[in-house]
């Protein structure tokens, strides 16, 4: 099977792929290489939520409205009204796999709030959505013998034809360090974000943006790649690899922030207050958190009862629980962390790239939805809608390739920070997250990214070539790193997740 044909090649093993994988005929023969295991995704880290109507006090207009106004204006708003619309079909169809979404006493769908959202209408189970319907969709492909999952097998390249058309992928055999290549009819990226270029972000190890990256080198257009969304409320301890996500819905259902005066500092910041879109509150924790001692500020939703905490957050609080933080009578320290990749390929609605047979999906992807800030629960969402369409239109056979506009990176003459050279001359992981963190995060800079410009350009000219599984993810991380930086260095006004200071 090494070298077999497959009519669908996914790489990568979350929301999206499994979606795509299981809404295709069962006479299709389909391959999912999971970089580590099935179960290890971005996908089932997701707590929130996914968004949809389902009230009957709710519209669609009011989830369009407040998708384009957390998008600050660069969403593409028929894409947006199309993907809203589809929300409850996809609602449904995950309910065919048993996922045990929370219901109110008349058998209705639990639904809570989160930032951004002028109404209740995230679907959920308790503060661990993702991960239970991952499990659903993981425990429906034993029920499918078409589709075969190969562990411990990284994509490293796309296949192209003389002409440009996909191919296929060149893999990685991590058991036996084989690389082989993989032919397929459609090709389809989803391995998720570039979340592993910052020291602290939520997202697994394995989101080291090795579907953008193979996307950059293969000729694909990328989109909105320096709208990097950081979300305001991780919990703020030290020494974390992966920082554990306070979910949005806590703010949602009464939690307050408070900075170290113990002073409730949203209600100056936004009509929302805590419930205001996650960039203007994760950039309001950022300044209160400069003016203060301590790294961090206080989320508190102890006034609730213990009973409603544990019955709505039981991840959450056993999760703190076990740092010494009760939940239930103790506010919880929380910063901004960074979370979602808003830009990514460019595709159309159902998941085609420039490419012809190449697709990409979920996170990786930028259809339109997101703008320059997605609004909460919207990517759930997104991977269950487009992954069908994506499967609609392979079985349709309809791989017309989107029209290729590559932006043009112009090169900026500004002063460098020559001093940062001589601190971080060599190359690893850990420089990587300290220029990441310093020049592109949450405030940047003229002098800043160009900085960063000259460090990461510095370290890929000089980066041997790959080896091991490690060495491809750094070589990733650093192309993804360039292009955040170099999108960021054309971006010239301040919008959504992009902020920087010499701009206001």
């Amino acid at each position: 099977m090494m070298n077999a044909e497959w009519d669908v090649l996914i790489m990568g093993n979350g929301l999206a792929a499994l979606t795509l994988a299981l809404s295709l005929p069962t006479h299709y023969r389909i391959a999912i290489l999971c970089k580590n295991r099935l179960q290890h995704n971005a996908s089932s880290y997701a707590q929130g939520g996914i968004a949809a109507v389902l009230d009957q006090e709710d519209s669609l207009e009011n989830h369009i409205h407040d998708t384009l106004i957390a998008g600050a204006g660069l969403c593409d708003e028929a894409v947006v009204r199309q993907i809203v619309q589809q929300g409850q079909e996809a609602i449904y169809w995950l309910l065919q796999f048993a996922i045990p979404f929370d219901q109110n006493t008349d058998g209705s769908l639990h639904l809570t709030r989160e930032g951004g959202h002028s109404m209740r209408r995230i679907a959920h189970v308790a503060d661990h959505t993702g991960a239970a319907i991952m499990q659903g969709l993981q425990q429906a492909l034993c029920h499918r013998p078409n589709i075969a999952v190969f562990e411990r097998h990284m994509a490293l390249d796309i296949l192209k034809t003389p002409a440009g058309d996909s191919i296929g992928l060149r893999v990685l055999a991590q058991e036996t360090h084989n690389i082989t290549d993989w032919y397929a009819q459609h090709t389809v990226l989803a391995g998720g974000g570039l979340g592993q270029i910052y020291p602290h972000t939520t997202t697994p190890m394995e989101c080291t943006g090795d579907s953008i990256a193979m996307a950059l080198r293969a000729g694909c257009e990328i989109k909105n790649i320096e709208f990097i969304q950081f979300h305001p409320t991780g919990l703020a301890l030290p020494h974390q690899q992966q920082t554990f996500l306070i979910s949005e819905a806590v703010r949602g259902e009464g939690g307050i922030l408070r900075n170290q005066q113990q002073q409730r500092f949203m209600l100056a910041q936004h009509p929302l207050a805590e419930l205001a879109p996650r960039d203007i509150v994760a950039r309001a924790i950022a300044s209160e958190i400069n003016k203060q001692n301590q790294l961090f500020v206080w989320l508190d939703i102890s006034h609730r009862s213990k009973e409603f905490i544990r019955h709505h957050f039981p991840n959450i609080e056993a999760h703190c629980l076990a740092k010494g933080i009760d939940i239930t009578q103790q506010a919880i320290p929380v910063c901004p962390v960074q979370h979602y990749t808003c830009g990514g390929v460019a595709t159309d609605i159902d998941g085609r790239t420039n490419i012809a047979y190449l697709w990409c999906l979920g996170e990786a992807a930028c259809t339109g939805l997101h703008g320059a800030n997605r609004l909460a629960s919207n990517s759930l969402l997104e991977c269950v809608v487009t992954a069908r369409r994506a499967a609609q239109a392979i079985m349709q056979n309809h791989t017309m390739a989107l029209p290729l506009s590559s932006p043009v990176w112009v090169d900026e003459h500004i002063a460098m920070d020559r001093n940062a050279l001589q601190t971080m001359p060599l190359f690893h992981r850990a420089n990587l997250h300290q220029v990441a963190e310093k020049y592109l995060g949450i405030q940047r800079s003229h002098q800043g990214l160009a900085t960063a410009d000259m460090i990461l350009h510095h370290w890929r000219v000089h980066l041997p070539a790959p080896q091991t599984v490690e060495d491809y993810e750094n070589y990733n991380l650093l192309l993804c790193a360039q292009a955040v930086c170099k999108a960021a260095m054309q971006q010239k006004h301040n919008i959504g997740t992009h902020y920087n200071i010499d701009l206001t």
